[in-house]
């Protein structure tokens, strides 16, 4: 059987500082913080991740904050929006909870749907749709569980010409809707926009997007497709959490596939997810060193 991607698996963007990219996503969106650990190939950069209550693939969006102090600019050759879920029924919710917080928002018909749209603390543009998607529900949430953030429910694609990636994406098995939207086996979507914009890589860009590859021996199978497309992806890396390929696609921007597991509770269990700092075991010797290294992160006001 081909290959086929069945979903946005993470969403990795770069952040300024640690302690307000996790009050925006714990503090004001709801999310749970469910793992504290460093950048593998940058271990002097944090890596923060985000998801409901059990980092479930497809909830988990991630952050390199420090990575860079430039600030980005949204353009061609870059995911520019990311769109998550919250059940049908939460728009007005969410409106009182973004004017409480002091968030600016704009609401828009989008797909002939009611929308939200504004930015986190580094410009980074967020959309929340109306989606009941699974997730699993985080009880240290500030968010009351019938409101809270479900997942991902789409990303954006800049591009100066649809076509420069369209044929990539229809291979990998996205199915198109309409209006320049692919749709995935879980329902998670892709949105491809054309744009003159030039865009920086910076502060508030996304760094790369991950789709859902299947188990880890799908993982080498999704290489091999990928090298009958004209690309060159990585080896299968371990991610400790999951195994993953990469391949930068022509438009310049960078695609990750991931295996589903082992997932977050590799290790810390459910309960205590994102409470520890965890290394992989090639960095545990180097711990000291690297706490020492990274930037200031005041814990103790994330709620």
């Amino acid at each position: 059987m081909t290959p086929e991607v069945k979903g946005l698996h993470h969403f990795t963007a770069i952040a300024g500082k640690p302690t307000e990219n996790a009050k925006f996503y714990v503090n004001v969106l709801g999310m749970r913080m469910v793992k504290k650990t460093v950048n593998h190939d940058a271990p002097d950069v944090y890596h923060l991740f985000y998801g409901d209550g059990e980092g479930t693939p497809g909830s988990s969006i991630t952050f390199f904050p420090g990575m860079t102090d430039r600030e980005g600019k949204a353009g061609a050759g870059m995911v520019t929006e990311l769109g998550l879920s919250i059940s049908e029924g939460s728009i007005d919710y969410w409106k009182e909870r973004l004017e409480t917080e002091e968030i600016d928002f704009n609401e828009e018909t989008w797909h002939e749907e009611e929308t939200l749209v504004f930015n986190d603390p580094d410009g980074l543009k967020i959309r929340l749709v109306q989606r009941n998607d699974k997730f699993k529900s985080w009880d240290g949430s500030e968010v009351p569980e019938k409101h809270q953030i479900r997942g991902m429910s789409h990303i954006t694609l800049s591009v100066n010409e649809k076509d420069d990636i369209t044929p990539l994406i229809e291979e990998l098995g996205m199915k198109s809707q309409e209006d320049g939207f692919y749709r995935m086996e879980d329902g998670s979507g892709v949105k491809v926009e054309e744009t003159s914009s030039r865009g920086v890589m910076g502060t508030g860009s996304v760094h790369h997007v991950a789709f859902k590859a299947g188990e880890e021996e799908d993982v080498e199978k999704m290489r091999e497709k990928l090298k009958s497309l004209g690309l060159r992806p990585s080896p299968a890396i371990s991610r400790k959490y999951f195994t993953s390929t990469y391949a930068r696609t022509s438009v310049g921007i960078l695609f990750e596939f991931s295996s589903m597991g082992p997932g977050y509770t590799a290790d810390e269990s459910v309960e205590e997810l994102g409470t520890s700092f965890v290394l992989p075991e090639n960095l545990q010797g180097r711990r000291e060193e690297i706490l020492e290294s990274l930037p200031e992160f005041k814990e103790e006001e994330i709620k």
